[in-house]
């Protein structure tokens, strides 16, 4: 036991020596000690007297239902906007069910999915996707009930980049990455960047974790927050550079926000954005990046997330309705079909 153990260790110090300079694995910029910029907002980035207006996009999902072949699931999307760590007054949101079910046509495996509105007015038109779809599938497998379940949320989070464009902000920023991994949804990105650009507004992505990692295998956040504390930076800003496999039509980057944070966060940042729209948007977050118990993370995304998010009891409350529709005998049958995914749970449950 001992001798695995030490062995444990030995693993993890390997990989804890970071190397001098490397890249992200796939990316196009040479990360070393003299890549970092030191974030440095002159009056904040002040324009005219007021602070830089920002609006942030998350949502949530929970499941109503689930059987081997249909699930149904409540989603809500919500926008914002702020200037520094100020709410404005605007704000939009869109509460839906999904309802996706396998169909089989011509010996084919369809998953579809119905949109049916809750809360809120936003067209959001329905999906049906080929389970053979090379760009749906898991290796050689075919895309199944669970990878669909989640594209609706994500396509509406897209399109609610429209919302978005309403507050009048000078620059967006989604939750996550601007990677596309969806059948249909690297076109949806394409009409969403062409209007934003055409609106003269900055269009971002920021994610709360990273699995990047560099061509030696190290993971790339670990190792760019060693190389900025030797510099003794305490808000900094490191340019990765584009890679097709990590995001869409993006400039990938790391940044620091505050001096108090433990931890970067990977940016995306829309292909083509100029130095100074890129300074004034790392400099837009960084100002709404000051709440006390999350330094370094924009306040309009914890926003974001605390309204976009779906409680469980909202979803079982939806459930119970359904339940109370359907006799006796329905009711017995639909039980009998969700047990096929049960079995983990009951294993949780005996401890």
């Amino acid at each position: 036991m001992e001798a695995s153990i030490d062995s444990i260790a030995g693993t993890i110090r390997r990989s804890l020596n970071f190397p001098e300079r490397t890249k992200g694995h796939g990316f196009s910029e040479e990360i070393h000690e003299g890549s970092f910029e030191e974030i440095v907002c002159k009056d904040e980035d002040r324009e005219e007297g007021r602070g830089v207006p920002l609006s942030a996009i998350d949502g949530g999902s929970c499941t109503v239902l689930r059987t081997p072949t249909m699930a149904i699931v409540l989603n809500r999307v919500y926008c914002n906007k702020f200037i520094g760590m100020e709410k404005g007054n605007f704000v939009e949101r869109f509460s839906f069910l999904s309802k996706t079910e396998i169909a089989t046509k011509g010996g084919k495996v369809f998953f579809d999915t119905q949109i049916v509105p809750q809360e809120g007015e936003f067209t959001l038109g329905a999906l049906q996707i080929d389970s053979e779809d090379p760009e749906f599938k898991v290796g050689k497998a075919r895309g199944d009930l669970g990878r669909a379940i989640s594209m609706a949320r994500r396509f509406c989070e897209w399109s609610f980049v429209r919302r978005a464009l309403r507050s009048s902000a000078r620059f967006i920023v989604m939750d996550g990455s601007l990677q596309t991994g969806f059948p249909g949804e690297s076109e949806l990105a394409n009409v969403i960047y062409g209007e934003v650009e055409s609106a003269g507004v900055k269009l971002s992505g920021l994610s709360k974790n990273t699995t990047i990692f560099t061509e030696e295998g190290f993971p790339v956040a670990g190792f760019a927050n060693e190389l900025a504390r030797k510099r003794g930076f305490g808000k900094w800003l490191l340019s990765l550079g584009r890679n097709d496999e990590w995001a869409h039509r993006a400039e990938v980057y790391l940044a620091k926000l505050h001096e108090g944070a433990d931890r970067p966060y990977r940016l995306d940042v829309f292909e083509g954005i100029t130095r100074e729209d890129l300074e004034g948007l790392v400099c837009a977050l960084q100002s709404n990046s000051r709440y006390f118990a999350f330094p370094g993370y924009p306040y309009a995304l914890i926003d974001a997330h605390t309204y976009g998010r779906v409680q469980e009891e909202e979803a079982m409350h939806i459930r119970d309705q359904i339940l109370d529709r359907l006799d006796l005998e329905d009711a017995r049958k639909l039980e009998q079909v969700e047990r096929a995914l049960a079995g983990h749970d009951i294993l949780d449950e005996l401890g």
